[in-house]
């Protein structure tokens, strides 16, 4: 392993977020990782270009030695926490122990597969204790997230706060004192991912025939027509890209425009418009929340249940939608304002104002 030489620490943070693909990948940028990246630039102040990096990808040597002159290397969100969590693909504990890392987990949720939860191993075990001789305390989505964590390693249960997702922590919901009733434009979004056919399908439906009058959307998080134009992989995603389509032709039938925004702002954009968001993707039904603003979510697998435990917002079925119509948003609200000092008191432990 090579040990670097490095210059005095600079002043910025730095960010490691699934977000950023790196070249030569088959992976598809994810909107709601952006959306996550976004919210914690909103409470931390804006990362350097040259400062954030991908967490999908070994770091180059020249980014190693910015990420090791760094004050904070920021874990951006989302839910990488599994049995073999590591900083990066491969990182092993010997690397963080003999280089000055900084390392600060903020907003990182359990990745839902009761299988990749089960038993955290020595080597991740061992990588997050040694996060944790290096800061007061680390940030975690929910509460089975901070459960689990509190169970592999109950000696730094105290330094693992649940926080919440950055993402839900915005002005509008934390300042307003009712929900928006709009329902002008209405957004959809769908996880073109396993069997997904029945509860999109079932979504856009329901959106149509409820708000006949509205503008429909359906918001594209993954655009897999980007591999399409170049060069896939295997059958499954071929056969994945072409159903994906199939459900936006199906959309456009029921009287939906589908946005595939080209970028993160972007996207915000689209949900700061709309009125109200209807689907399966946790990250655009944060945003809209966000916004002091109904969503519905829907339930795709165990990633979601956490947090929709603790903010109170039910995870509905696509055919019952009507059920969940009546839901009192307020609830969320103050499951926020009671879990946002939480966030603040992170916040300052790396010596960040509050937003």
């Amino acid at each position: 392993m090579q040990v670097f030489e490095t210059a005095e620490r600079s002043d910025a943070l730095s960010v490691l977020t699934p977000y950023l693909i790196p070249p030569g990948s088959d992976k598809v940028p994810n909107l709601g990782d952006g959306f996550i990246l976004r919210a914690i630039e909103r409470h931390l102040g804006k990362f350097p270009s040259g400062a954030s990096f991908s967490s999908r990808c070994v770091p180059s040597d020249a980014q190693k030695l910015v990420l090791m002159r760094s004050p904070g290397i920021i874990l951006a969100g989302t839910n990488q926490l599994n049995d073999d969590f590591a900083p990066w693909p491969g990182m092993q504990s010997d690397e963080i122990r003999v280089q000055p890392y900084v390392f600060v987990p903020m907003g990182i949720g359990i990745h839902g597969e009761l299988e990749r939860n089960s038993q955290m191993s020595a080597a991740t075990t061992e990588i997050l204790e040694l996060i944790h001789e290096r800061i007061r305390f680390s940030s975690w989505r929910c509460p089975r997230t901070v459960a689990y964590l509190r169970r592999s390693i109950p000696r730094l249960a105290a330094n693992f706060l649940m926080t919440g997702c950055p993402t839900i922590y915005d002005g509008p919901l934390l300042d307003s004192s009712r929900f928006n009733s709009g329902q002008d434009i209405v957004a959809v979004t769908a996880t073109e991912r396993g069997d997904f056919w029945d509860r999109e399908s079932r979504t856009i439906e329901f959106v149509a025939r409820k708000y006949p009058r509205a503008e429909k959307w359906l918001v594209v998080h993954q655009d897999y027509s980007v591999k399409r134009r170049s060069w896939l992989k295997g059958r499954i995603l071929r056969a994945l890209n072409k159903s994906a389509d199939a459900l936006h032709a199906y959309a456009v039938r029921r009287g939906f425009t589908v946005h595939t925004p080209r970028s993160v702002d972007e996207g915000l954009w689209l949900y700061r418009k709309a009125d109200m968001h209807f689907g399966s993707r946790l990250h655009a039904h944060l945003t809209v929340l966000s916004q002091n603003k109904r969503s519905y979510l829907t339930k795709v697998d165990e990633r979601s249940t956490g947090i929709s435990e603790h903010f109170e917002f039910p995870l509905c079925d696509p055919a019952r939608f009507e059920d969940v119509l009546d839901f009192d948003f307020e609830r969320v609200r103050q499951a926020a304002l009671r879990t946002f000092p939480v966030m603040q008191a992170f916040i300052e432990s790396i010596g960040r104002s509050t937003c």
